[in-house]
């Protein structure tokens, strides 16, 4: 690991046991150039990247700051859940559209930090309840990071076998959201036409190392789906 990993990773998990509790104002550059003994720069680096993460806020003239949401009872979505908001999860299930390993290529490299001859899996599920909720998953998952991920599995949670058996932990995501036309898929699989709209949501999601573990898009019907967001200054 490099000097900025290792204090991004030393402040990420004393942010976890409640070391820095939520609002808590971190150590000060010079402070953790000491602590650590190393560059401001190196320092910069770390802090840079648990902004990236969410876990922390700059605050122009007042220091760094521990993030940390209102509970809203599970209208704020996380990344272990998902964004299935509000959702009885037992009542949603899968059909498998596609499910292939095939190279990255340049986007999805820059997406995962990967090299673009390196394999993902590549998946399009089709999930759905008995209440005529729909949604299309577009997701690509890293081979090496995210080994053994077979068929059966995509019909359950994906994110608990990750976390559970591979004993990873899911951290963070950055998300996309914006309308626009459907395209063939969603017309096959969610029955709109070239005029319906669809909500669709671009997700990078994070584990707690800071590595990216998945980049997906989720297509939902356009007038069937609100999304909350709390914004911290």
């Amino acid at each position: 690991m490099t000097k900025y990993e290792v204090i991004t990773g030393d402040i990420r998990k004393k942010i976890q046991n409640g070391t820095y509790a939520v609002s808590t104002k971190l150590p000060t550059e010079p402070e953790m150039c000491e602590t650590y003994k190393v560059s401001r720069i190196t320092v910069k680096k770390a802090i840079d990247q648990l902004v990236m993460e969410g876990l922390v806020i700059k605050k122009r003239g007042s220091g760094t700051f521990v993030k940390g949401l209102e509970d809203h009872k599970g209208q704020i979505s996380t990344q272990l859940n998902g964004l299935y908001i509000n959702k009885d999860k037992s009542t949603i299930q899968s059909d498998i559209v596609l499910f292939e390993v095939i190279n990255a290529g340049k986007f999805i490299a820059d997406k995962l930090n990967i090299e673009e001859d390196a394999f993902v899996y590549h998946l399009i599920r089709y999930r759905y309840d008995d209440k005529d909720w729909r949604v299309l998953d577009f997701v690509y998952m890293p081979i090496d990071l995210i080994p053994g991920l077979k068929r059966d599995i995509l019909y359950h949670s994906i994110y608990s076998y990750i976390e559970n058996n591979l004993g990873l932990r899911i951290q963070s995501a950055h998300r996309i959201i914006r309308a626009q036309r459907p395209d063939d898929f969603d017309k096959k699989w969610l029955g709109l036409k070239d005029t319906d709209p669809v909500l669709s949501i671009i997700q990078t999601g994070y584990l707690d190392n800071g590595v990216p573990f998945e980049y997906s898009e989720q297509h939902h019907i356009g007038d069937d789906f609100s999304y909350k967001t709390i914004s911290i200054r």
